[in-house]
Order: structure tokens, then C-alpha cells, then sequence
């Protein structure tokens, strides 16, 4: 098998990928590290800055709960942005799931825990759907999750009514929203949990390999036996959960559901990945990274609307992050001979190769 620029494949003689693989995993944990001391930086100013940060009822520990829904979306995110996809209905569908699992509970009777399963249940439907509608037709997922972004918002609405449920049973809101084991927040466990469990299945599973070299070589996974078409599917199913999970949490933390309360979580969510290291285009990153750029997306928030500052100017100040973060992980990329203009080609060719063949492995 060969493989010239362009991504195409021919039978012939295998490739021997093994050398880029070693330069692209040097280049991801250097990131890791280049994370890992911007976080120390910002810890270190806001535990100077802020009396209350390190201890006390609004210490970090507390504050986490602010942002791990966020957290908790950019690692379904990451699924679909690792086979070089995206998901633009998150947002939308964190809403909707608050919504439908409130009203199961408070309208329909449910027990609370049944309808988060059945909730949980249907974000994987909505999931597969927009995966079997991105490969079964060959559409970009740009535009499909684009145009289920604004059905699950309507829907979410639609449903929700004039006065949405409120004032959910404790045991939901201990486990979902303000418990805590000890100085732990119970919503940092869920988080840890679900990381642990992504990071495992990206890097330790054959699925994993299959979704990062989907990613990376779209031609290539198919000719290695990959089914294609199965692996997005899958990985819009596990955006969609995650994004539900974002949704219920967002319901325990405020102890109530609103139509729109998952909209604004998009942008910080691709900002997340992104900023984590997981190429825009697909197939390269850690999730490690990602965990990291959570955690240092959701301090700048926390802290800076603490000390006092608006919500504008802490989107001005994220996107601040974003783009220093790139241009750092850009001038990384290009000294492991990685070109940006490589990449966007690959990334278009990958797109007009998919649409006429993405249909042959559903």
C-alpha cells in the first residue's frame, strides 16, 4: 500500500508510518507539558489574587462545579473531532436532555434515576442518527449538526413549556449537582470517572485506534479493514451522551432546567479540545491534553468573574487563551514537520474522498 499527499491509497507496499507516529507523540506530550505549566502560572496568580481560592466554601475545589459541565461535553467532543468531525447540536442537546429528563420526572411520574436512563438513552438515538445521516448521505457534519442543533433547540423549547420543572429530590441533586464526598465535589468524581473511562477507550481500544487513524488517514482505516461509517457513528453517539451527562448536571447544579442553558457551553467546549491539543483536522492529540485545557478554561472563568470581571470579557479572555495556545502549538506542529497548509489539504481531500465512498461500509 502507498499513500502520496493527496490521502488517497493504492495496493502495493505497506507504509511504514512508524517514525511520524513516534515525532507526532513527542510533539502531543510536549503539549501536555506546555499545559500543564500554564495551569501551574494559573493557579499561581489566582491563589495570589483571590484570599478564598485554595479553601472556604467558594475555594477551587467548590468553584469546579461552575465549569465541569463544559468539561464533561469537550470529552464527547473529542470523539468527533479525533475522526475529523464536529458536532454543532451539543449544546442544543444538553438543553433538550435537562428538559426531557425533568419532564419525565415531574410530568410523566418517572423515578428520577429511570428518566436520566431514558434520557440518556435517547441522546444516543439522536447521536446515531446524525452519524448515519452524515455517512449514509455523505453530508459534512458542519451542516448536519448545524441544522440538528436548531430541531433539538425547537424540540427542547417546545417541550419545556412556560414553567419548566424545578426543585428535583435531594438524592438527585447530591449526586448530580452539590454533594460532595469529603472536600470532594461529587460532579469532580463524575467528571474524573467519565475522563478516565475516554482516555482509556481513545488510547487503550482497538476502537480508539480505529477513531484516531479514521482521523488521520480516512482511505488508509478502510483499506485496513475499518469500518468507517460505524466508528463516526459511534463516536457522534458518545458526543451526544456526553452531552446529555453535561445537561443533567447543569439540572442538579441549579436545581432546575432551562431551553437555552447548553447553547453558550458550545464555543468554551471546542475551545477546550482545541486548546488540548486535538487537531482540528482529526487523527493527533491526548486526551490528557483535553483534561488539562478544561481545567484551565474553567479557572479562567471562575476566577475572573470572582475577581470581578464580566462575562464578556471572560469570552474575550478565553479566546485570548485560545489563539496564544495555537500559535504555540502551531510553531510545535512545524518543527515535527508538520505543515498547516498539509493539513488543510488532507483534511479537504479526506472530506471529497468520504462523500463518494463514506455510503460503501454502512
Amino acid at each position: 500500500m502507498s499513500a502520496n499527499p493527496g490521502g488517497t491509497v493504492s495496493a502495493g507496499t505497506p507504509v511504514d508510518l512508524s517514525a511520524n507516529r513516534r515525532g507526532r507523540a513527542s510533539i502531543d506530550q510536549v503539549w501536555v507539558w506546555v499545559l500543564v505549566v500554564l495551569l501551574g502560572l494559573e493557579l499561581l496568580y489566582f491563589s495570589l489574587t483571590s484570599t478564598g481560592f485554595w479553601g472556604g466554601g467558594s475555594g477551587m475545589l467548590s468553584a469546579s462545579s461552575e465549569f465541569l459541565d463544559v468539561s464533561v461535553m469537550a470529552l464527547g467532543l473529542a470523539l468527533v473531532i479525533f475522526a475529523g468531525e464536529i458536532d454543532l447540536s451539543i449544546g442544543a442537546m444538553a438543553s433538550l436532555s435537562g428538559i426531557v429528563m425533568a419532564q419525565l420526572w415531574h410530568v410523566e411520574g418517572l423515578n428520577i434515576w429511570l428518566a436520566t436512563l431514558i434520557t440518556l438513552v435517547m441522546a444516543a438515538g439522536l447521536g446515531a442518527l446524525n452519524g448515519f445521516i452524515i455517512t449514509k448521505f455523505g453530508i459534512g457534519s458542519l451542516l448536519v449538526t448545524l441544522a440538528t442543533q436548531f430541531i433539538f433547540s425547537s424540540v427542547a423549547t417546545a417541550v419545556s413549556g412556560e414553567s419548566p420543572p424545578y426543585g428535583f429530590p435531594k438524592a438527585f441533586l447530591t449526586i448530580t449537582g452539590t454533594g460532595s464526598i469529603g472536600p470532594i465535589p461529587a460532579d469532580l468524581i463524575i467528571f474524573a470517572v467519565l475522563a478516565l473511562f475516554i482516555g482509556l477507550l481513545v488510547s487503550r481500544t482497538r476502537y480508539g485506534r480505529s477513531l484516531v487513524l479514521v482521523g488521520h488517514n480516512r482511505p488508509a482505516a478502510r483499506y485496513s479493514g475499518v469500518n468507517v461509517s460505524r466508528t463516526l457513528i459511534w463516536a457522534f453517539i458518545g458526543s451526544a451522551v456526553f452531552a446529555a451527562i453535561a445537561g443533567i448536571m447543569i439540572a442538579g447544579v441549579y436545581n432546575a432546567v432551562r431551553d437555552d442553558v447548553g447553547i453558550p457551553l458550545l464555543l468554551p467546549s471546542v475551545t477546550i479540545v482545541v486548546l488540548g491539543g486535538v487537531d482540528i483536522f482529526g487523527g493527533k492529540g491526548r486526551i490528557s491534553g483535553v483534561i488539562i485545557a478544561s481545567i484551565i478554561i474553567g479557572y479562567v472563568s471562575v476566577g475572573l468573574l470572582d475577581g470581578g470581571s464580566t462575562p464578556l470579557t471572560v469570552t474575550m479572555v478565553q479566546g485570548i487563551v485560545l489563539i496564544v495556545g495555537l500559535i504555540i502549538k502551531i510553531s510545535l506542529d512545524r518543527r515535527g514537520g508538520v505543515a498547516f497548509r498539509d493539513a488543510l489539504a488532507r483534511f479537504f481531500a479526506r472530506q471529497h474522498l468520504g462523500k463518494a465512498t463514506v455510503s460503501s461500509d454502512v
